[in-house]
């Protein structure tokens, strides 16, 4: 059987052609992953603050990666711009009006540029083009936020020790409150008498809408003016001679009330009979005269039934007087 010699320059051969294959290997698979052997276009964002970021970093879109970060550069006096390597194909979704921000490949990875917005109607972005930038949160403005508001929680911690212990203390409305007894029973009181003025309101609402349902009802007086003509007519007629006849009774109450004063006046004859005594005086004095002219004519007159001359007239005048009283008894 015969042996096979190896030489030491084999040997050697074999393994420069593995390291061969395993850099070619390395080289396409960081290549790769580095978009390195795409057709890419170049897109330029410039940034206030580009808070860490390194060439090399991912470039995101709608959450897949379409390419690196190729350059840093100074552009200004504080500005940075960013020049990076966009796939072909994927430059064909991101419009010119789209937005760029830098964010973190989790809440503490390495930082990447997000590209995101724009519309259909805007045309896609060519290499070389510039896209706006938004500025982002980065951790020390999130740190400086905690801050404060740890701040102002401790402010609020202290306020709320402060009016815990003056409740405790029974100081203010609402300590007396929790600790005068009569205090709660006073609003429990009010409380009763709330309900209770809530339930009359109720029952009033109630006995309202009773009261207006019925007026609707068919031959009441609301119904009736709401739905007859006639009726509304006749009542317009009604309060139009009410009026007429108010006015007719003011015009008679200025009336009187001239006349009124007229007789409160000396220079009339009834105002002078009201007002002067001496002409009442007379009116008195003839009134009695007229009284003892009208007794001394009746007197006269009985004196002359008595008379011969007149004796026979008046006795004929009784006797027709009787004959009438006596056939209005027999027709009775």
């Amino acid at each position: 059987m015969k042996k096979i010699f190896i030489s030491r320059g084999m040997i050697v051969g074999i393994f420069i052609f593995l390291g061969l294959i395993i850099f070619l290997t390395a080289v396409f698979t960081i290549g790769n992953q580095q978009k390195a052997f795409e057709k890419t276009v170049t897109i330029k964002v410039i940034f206030d603050d580009v808070n860490g970021l390194q060439p090399g970093n991912n470039v995101w879109l709608s959450g897949v990666k379409i390419g690196t970060v190729k350059k840093i550069n100074f552009h200004g006096n504080t500005q940075v711009e960013i020049i990076m390597n966009i796939d072909r194909a994927a430059s064909r979704h991101i419009q010119r009006n789209a937005m760029a921000k830098i964010s973190s490949d989790g809440f503490i990875g390495n930082k990447i540029v997000v590209i995101y917005g724009g519309t259909n109607e805007a045309e896609n972005i060519n290499s070389g083009d510039y896209l706006q930038s938004e500025k982002s949160t980065g951790t020390d403005d999130i740190l400086s936020t905690l801050q404060k508001n740890n701040i102002n929680l401790l402010a609020i911690t202290d306020n709320l020790k402060i009016v815990s212990e003056k409740i405790k203390d029974g100081k203010g409305t609402l300590g007396k409150l929790i600790n005068d007894p009569s205090m709660s029973d006073n609003i429990r009181l009010a409380l009763i008498h709330l309900k209770t003025a809530a339930v009359s309101s109720e029952q009033a609402t109630a006995k309202i809408n009773s009261l207006v349902s019925r007026l609707d009802n068919n031959g009441t007086l609301i119904h009736e003016l709401t739905t007859d003509t006639s009726v509304y007519a006749n009542f317009k007629n009604t309060i139009a001679r009410l009026r007429t006849t108010s006015e007719t009774i003011s015009d008679f109450a200025d009336s009187l009330k001239k006349t009124s004063g007229s007789l409160n006046k000396n220079d009339n004859a009834v105002g002078l009979l009201l007002h002067d005594k001496e002409v009442a005086s007379d009116l008195k004095e003839i009134t009695k005269n007229l009284n003892t002219s009208s007794r001394k004519l009746d007197e006269d007159l009985k004196a002359l039934q008595h008379n011969f001359l007149l004796r026979k007239y008046f006795r004929k005048k009784e006797k027709q007087e009787k004959a009438k009283q006596d056939s209005s008894k027999i027709k009775l």
